[in-house]
C-alpha cells in the first residue's frame, strides 16, 4: 500500500475511566488545571492544532496557547460543507497569531469559499463524498510546513483518523471518575471495526500519575 504524506498525527483526549470524553449532557470538564497546563505545553510543541466543526459550534474555542511561550501555530478545523459562523472566535481571535484552515470537501460553492477566504482563512477542499478525505487532505497540509499536528477531535474525527491509519502517537489523561450513559461520547466513536485484528496497535511508552489522574502515552505499533 502507499504510504500517505502527511504529517506526524498525535491524538490527545482527557476521559473518565470508562473512556468518555464527555457526559450524555455534553459536560467535557475533565481536565483540572494542571493537566490543562500540561495540554497547553504540547499545543506549543506541534505546528497545528485540529479539532472538529463540533467542537466549533459547542465551545467557540479560541485554540490559543496559555502558560507557555511560543510564536503561534495553525488552527485547523474540519468542517466538510464549511458551516461555522465567521464570527467563531477560531477566526476572529489574534490571526496574526494563530491562521486558521478549514477543511471542507469540494462540493462547497465557491460564493461560500470566498466568504470564508475573506476573513483571511486558508480553505482546503479534499474529497467529493460527503465527509472530507481525511487521507487526501494530509498531503495538503504537510504542503503548508505543518509537520506535527495535534488532534484534538470528538469521537467521530477521532475515529476517522485511527480508521485510515493516521495516529502516529496518542497522549491520554484519565481522569479518576466513571461517566457512563449510551449517549456519553467515547474518545473514539464511528462504526468502529468488526474484529480487533482490524484494529491499528499502539504500544504503551510512558505511564505518569498525580492526584488519582493517569497520563498515558501510546506510539503506533509498527507490524
Amino acid at each position: 500500500m502507499k504510504e500517505v504524506k502527511k504529517p506526524y498525527i498525535i491524538l490527545s483526549g482527557a476521559m473518565s475511566i470508562d473512556g468518555k470524553i464527555a457526559s450524555k449532557s455534553g459536560d467535557s470538564e475533565l481536565s483540572d488545571e494542571e493537566d490543562w497546563k500540561e495540554v497547553h505545553k504540547l499545543r506549543a510543541q506541534v505546528d497545528a492544532i485540529m479539532v472538529g466543526k463540533g467542537t466549533i459550534l459547542k465551545d467557540n474555542p479560541k485554540l490559543h496557547i496559555k502558560f507557555h511561550e511560543h510564536s503561534g501555530y495553525y488552527r485547523i478545523v474540519v468542517d466538510s460543507n464549511l458551516t461555522i459562523p465567521l464570527d467563531s472566535n477560531v477566526i476572529s481571535f489574534q490571526p496574526e497569531t494563530y491562521p486558521t484552515v478549514i477543511c471542507a470537501t469540494e462540493n462547497v460553492p465557491f460564493e461560500r469559499i470566498k466568504k470564508y477566504k475573506d476573513k483571511e482563512v486558508k480553505v482546503l477542499l479534499a474529497g467529493k463524498s460527503e465527509r472530507v478525505d481525511l487521507k487526501k487532505l494530509m498531503p495538503l497540509l504537510k504542503n503548508l510546513n505543518i509537520n506535527i499536528i495535534l488532534l484534538e477531535g470528538g469521537g467521530n474525527l477521532n475515529w476517522g483518523f485511527i480508521e485510515n491509519d493516521l495516529v502516529d502517537e496518542i497522549r491520554l489523561s484519565v481522569a479518576p471518575w466513571i461517566v457512563g450513559g449510551k449517549k456519553a461520547t467515547s474518545l473514539v466513536e464511528g462504526r468502529g471495526f468488526e474484529t480487533m485484528k482490524e484494529a491499528p496497535k499502539f504500544k504503551l511508552l510512558e505511564i505518569k500519575n498525580r492526584d488519582n489522574y493517569i497520563i498515558l502515552k501510546y506510539k503506533r505499533k509498527q507490524l
